[in-house]
Order: C-alpha cells, then structure tokens, then sequence
C-alpha cells in the first residue's frame, strides 16, 4: 500500500520529497554499481568462461559487443528519461561520431531494448483487450523496443496489418520515480530561483515533467495522432505519413495502430541502407521541410523525432510514429518564435530586435530598443564572428538559446510549450543532417519560418531593402 502512494502523482510534503529524491539518486548508484562497476568485469568474465580466452574475449568485435550491451543494460536500469537523453545525443552526432556509437552499440537505444517477456505481454493484453485471442494474430517476438514500450506485429481476420504498443511496467514505474524526483528537486531550488533564467529553468523542467507524464497514457497518443491527422488534411503533402488507430483497441497501457511497411529511417542514418547522394538529399530536405511544418504551421507536432521513430516507406513517403511525447504552440506563440528563428537564422539583428519588441508588447510590457540591443551583445558577438568567417557560424541553438535568454533577462514572457519545441527543433536537425551532412538548415527553414512569422508590409519592405545582404548569407551554409 505505501509502495503505490509512492507512485502517485507529485505530493509537496518535505519527507515525500526526501523520499522520491533519496530513491533516485539510490537507483542511479545501483544501476552503476550493478550494470557498470560489477555488471561489465562479469560480463567480461563470464564471455572470457564461455569462449575459453582471453584472446577471444579482447577481439575488437566482441569487447564492443559486450561493452554495447552493458551500456544498453544500464540504460535499462536508470530508466526511459535517461534513454531520452541518450537518444537526443545521439541524434547530434557527426558521422564519424556515429559510426563509434554504431561499433559500441549505443545505436540500440533506438530500439533494441531489453524486451518485455511475450507471457508477460499477453497478461497485458487479455487485462487490456480481452477479446484479441478471437480477433488478432500476434507474434511474439517484438518489433521493437524502446526505454518505454514494446511493439508487436499483428494481423486481423481480413488479413489487415496492425502494430500492438505496450507500456511496460516497470520502464513506467521508472519514469514516474524520476518525473517525482525532477519536480521535488524543482519544488526546493524555485523558491530561491530569483533570476529570471533561473525561474525559466524550473518553469522549463517543470513542462518536461508534464510531457514526460503525457507519454504514459497511450490514450493521450490515440488522441493526438486523431488531432494530428487531422490537421494533416488540410496539407496535400505526401511527404509525412501519420499511421491510422484501430478504432476498437485502445487503453492506458494498449494501442494498436496500423504497421507500417519500409526501412527504418534509423537504417539510413547510419549507413546500413544504401540510397544515392540525389535521394538522400531529396529525403532530408523533404523530410526536414514537413517537420517544420508541423511545428509552425499545424502548431501540434512530435517532440521526438529521431530516427528510430521514422520509416522510410515503400511508397517513398516518411511515417511517422511513436506520438507519446508531443508539443503544441497557440498561433500567437508560433508567430513570435518563427519570427526569432527567421531573424537568427538570416543573421539579420535588426529582425530579430523587432521581433522581441513584438513579443514583448503583446504580453503588454514595453521594452526600448536600446535595452534589447543591450541584452542581445551574445548574440551579437556570434553573429558578428560568422559574417567575418562563415565557418564559425553557431549552430541554431546556440543562437536560439542566446535569443531567449536576452527575453527572459527583459522580462518578455516566453511561450509555453517552448522547450518541447527546441528540443524537437534539435532532433529535426540532426536527423535530416544525418541523412545528408551538406543540407543547409536555413535554406529550408526560412519559407516556413517567413510563412509562420506573417510579416507585415513594413516588414516585408524592410527584408526587400536588405535582399541582396541577405541573399549572400542565405547561400553561404
């Protein structure tokens, strides 16, 4: 009985608070000690047993064989927010950087890991869909695993094509320890948060929580594949491929969506699967547009979309699944934000001035120009070193962080919703620059951007003044 009020949803009590950080930070030292101090010599010695040598043993292959699975066995034991944190690292990996993590075996965070036992999943199922014995034919042997889930291929009476999701149990058990843990943490450091950035960051962790709580429900994913499909029909782009809900089979812990048929996008990046320069180039740079799109136009988009999520279909189009964690931005917030993302991306300080001015009066705080030029001397000095060399250019981040920053300094409200949406901007960017490493974010971007800031006549007469400047930098990366 106290195990479960344990798991419950956040309580503010000073020894509930202990308790959930005091639990965490004991799991984390016995998933090092377990699978990292103790778990890698045992692994090592019981290969060194079974293949009788250490010459065996130290073969290239097999240490990176072993060392991989050992990674992705402590990944396991701290939990599906630590898997996150690995994926999104990941995601911003050179190439070459890559293929170190390939020969380790990092790369199976994707979706490789340590599998729910199918007894186990079929307890889940007769719990969740009584009636699937009848009605599905699944097979046993998962898809795919990831820090959360599980997926399973099925098919129905008529032969259709279905994938079973399933949350485990004790991946979720993990989160909410560490999404209670996060939020007490916060609970301690906000009341003596007196900065601005400081405030910003528990408001930050504090909407990561929200999202990380979202992804438990399987529910929350039906509905927004539902909102986003939706939205999806007012586009009559065939880039995106968003799979359909079976509208029978749905529960907290159980959704069965439509299984989608092609090569892993994860496949791709990492060079398993072959395509030509023309098609790479044309995949990234598609791919990347329409994820944009969903961020700043529908305003509901994925906030995880790395590799292991995506699938390049046999039709050519891209699916997209995997919607447990998802960002939404009101229109007046995307407008803001793209105007920001525009004006760093163009190296253009005079936008960008105008656009935290912009943001500011529509929260009714006024701001002189002077100050938000003042605040913005980061900002300047990285864009004032990528005129004079392009190579130093700073990536979409920094700049992007080194802008709210300066707001938050100002007191300009910042949107919610916000560090979904960075963090899904992050993935966007090194997924289409792991596809092709020469595509040129700002070449994309900025039709989405410019479309989504809806500029004024005054602002479209000042970008014309300034075309043939800003065609120089455009082209430039």
């Amino acid at each position: 009985m106290l195990r479960d009020k344990l798991f419950k949803r956040h309580k503010t009590s000073k020894s509930f608070t202990l308790t959930a950080t005091a639990r965490e930070f004991g799991q984390i030292g016995l998933a090092l000690l377990q699978h990292g101090v103790v778990g890698v010599p045992l692994a090592y010695g019981k290969s060194f047993v079974k293949d009788a040598g250490f010459v065996s043993v130290l073969e290239e292959d097999k240490f990176f064989e072993i060392m991989g699975r050992q990674i992705l066995t402590l990944f396991n034991g701290l939990g599906p927010i630590y898997g996150k944190a690995g994926q999104v690292f990941l995601s911003r990996l050179s190439p070459e950087m890559h293929d170190i993590a390939e020969n380790i075996g990092l790369t199976r965070l994707y979706k490789d890991w340590p599998p729910l036992p199918f007894a186990e999943v079929t307890v889940i199922l007769d719990r969740d869909i009584p009636g699937w014995r009848k009605e599905l034919q699944v097979e046993a042997h998962p898809l795919g695993v990831a820090s959360l889930g599980q997926v399973h291929a099925a098919k129905d009476a008529n032969g259709q094509a279905w994938v079973i999701k399933i949350i485990k149990p004790e991946a979720k058990k993990r989160l909410i320890e560490t999404v209670e843990a996060m939020e007490e943490l916060i609970s301690w450091f906000e009341p003596v948060a007196l900065t601005l950035v400081a405030r910003r960051f528990c408001r930050e962790v504090k909407e990561l929580c929200q999202g990380f709580r979202s992804e438990l429900s399987l529910l929350k994913e039906r509905e927004t594949i539902e909102r986003v499909r939706e939205r999806l029909k007012s586009r009559r782009q065939k880039v995106l491929v968003i799979p359909e809900v079976h509208p029978m089979h749905f529960t907290d812990d159980v959704l069965v969506i439509e299984r989608f048929h092609g090569t892993p996008m994860s496949s791709i990046v990492r060079g398993k699967t072959e395509l030509s320069d023309a098609v790479k180039q044309k995949l990234a740079k598609s791919m990347l547009h329409e994820l944009l799109v969903q961020v700043f136009e529908l305003g509901l988009f994925h906030a995880d979309p790395h590799a292991g999520n995506l699938m390049l279909l046999d039709s050519g189009a891209v699916g997209l699944y995997d919607w447990g964690l998802s960002g939404e931005l009101l229109e007046t917030d995307r407008k803001h934000i793209a105007a920001i993302l525009r004006s760093v991306l163009l190296l253009d300080l005079d936008q960008l001035v105008e656009a935290l001015i912009e943001m500011a009066n529509d929260s009714g705080k006024e701001v002189p120009r002077a100050a938000v030029m003042k605040e913005l001397k980061n900002l300047i000095a990285m864009v004032k070193r990528a005129k004079e060399n392009p190579e130093k250019r700073p990536s979409m981040q920094a700049m992007l962080e080194a802008a709210l920053k300066a707001a938050d300094r100002l007191g300009i409200k910042v949107p919610q919703g916000l560090l979904l949406m960075a963090k899904s901007l992050i993935t966007i960017e090194g997924l289409a620059k792991g596809i092709d490493p020469k595509i040129s974010l700002g070449r994309v971007a900025t039709p989405v951007l410019l479309k989504a800031a809806k500029p004024g006549m005054k602002d479209i007469m000042a970008i014309g003044m300034k075309l043939p400047s800003l065609a120089r930098q455009f082209f430039i990366k």
